[in-house]
């Protein structure tokens, strides 16, 4: 026997139309009676055609998601916040990895207006001018997150202050008694993030008047392998520049940084502290647990996800702006204090 939403509403004890609104405006209907229809809907197998959905309401309840590698460890983190966000709204994602690959965040565009999503959350690399006229022609809403826009089109984007987390960092191990601290940096090209940690690195060194040499920072990536190899560069010279701790552009670096200072004899945080950047499952997994810069990803993702589908219900083209989430200091055990005498 076919299913239908009237055989879905008479096994939850409600009328077909608010079935109906749990499919189409799941905000309208209290979270009980929601839990109840969907309970329902999973007995009965049942599986609303999203597309013919859109006919009346012409969306799909389908929205996109850009990312830059879904084997990054961070991937996890922001789908599991998307993922619960447009479950609870009665939505759907379609991934698209972009592979790193500044040619693949413009064909990401193309794809997932073909495939009909209502509105698309990106989170790769910095938007660019030369992304305007992609975005003129979507004609669908688009939000950041985790990134920020220089491009000619207003958006609204989600996401901690880079800048100032890595100050925090670096203050951080000031007051623990470091003075020479060293960063495991990326590339000047990744504006969207690294450099923007970079630039809050420089700009504590200044502050507290840190010593500092061209030598301190190493340019690596984001993955375990980069941090190794940028760790590894870095004890090369560490017997002339004696640092006592070391910011990471972010948390799969630091391990591999760790990894590098054990295989080479070193101790962490005993000779070498480490900070990382993100918070990821795997910081507090790891030995030492790593101490690190938390990013909120389940709260930025679920105002990502709000934000755009206030857009798709009420298209606004001139929503525009950067929104901070405040980032903070978890301890845990990959930084020494150093005492000093007095």
């Amino acid at each position: 026997m076919k299913v239908t939403i009237r055989t879905v509403a008479q096994k939850a004890g409600v009328s077909p139309t608010t079935v109906s609104r749990v499919l189409n405006r799941p905000e309208l209907v209290d979270a009980n009676t929601r839990v109840r229809v969907r309970d329902a809907m999973e007995e009965l197998d049942f599986r609303p055609n999203a597309l013919a959905r859109g006919l009346s309401t012409n969306q799909t309840g389908t929205i996109g998601l850009v990312v830059p590698g879904i084997t990054d460890f961070y991937f996890n983190e922001i789908y599991a916040g998307i993922e619960q966000t447009t479950r609870d709204l009665g939505m759907k994602v379609l991934v698209y990895d972009t592979e790193h690959s500044r040619h693949r965040v413009l064909e990401a565009f193309t794809f997932l207006k073909q495939h009909q999503v209502d509105g698309i959350i990106y989170t790769s690399k910095l938007v660019t001018e030369d992304y305007d006229a992609v975005l003129e022609r979507l004609g669908i809403p688009v939000v950041l997150m985790l990134t920020q826009s220089m491009a000619k089109t207003p958006l609204l984007s989600f996401k901690v202050d880079d800048i100032q987390g890595v100050f925090d960092a670096v203050a951080y191990l000031v007051s623990r008694g470091h003075r020479k601290i060293g960063m495991l940096s990326t590339g000047m090209d990744d504006e969207a993030t690294g450099l923007q940690r970079f630039e809050g690195y420089k700009a504590a060194v200044r502050h507290y008047n840190l010593p500092f040499d061209h030598r301190y920072v190493v340019v690596g990536g984001y993955r375990f392998n980069d941090g190794y190899a940028a760790m590894k560069q870095m004890l090369q010279v560490q017997s002339d520049i004696q640092l006592t701790a070391v910011v990471t552009a972010g948390d799969e670096m630091a391990i591999g940084a760790v990894r590098c200072l054990h295989d080479n004899g070193f101790r962490v945080p005993e000779d070498i502290s480490v900070v990382g950047y993100d918070d990821l499952g795997i910081a507090s997994m790891v030995t030492p647990r790593l101490t690190t810069i938390r990013q909120p990803f389940k709260e930025i993702a679920a105002r990502a996800v709000n934000a755009l589908v206030d857009l798709m219900k009420q298209p606004n083209p001139g929503a525009n702006g950067v929104y901070f989430h405040p980032h903070q200091i978890v301890e845990r055990e990959s930084v020494r204090e150093i005492v000093i005498p007095r």
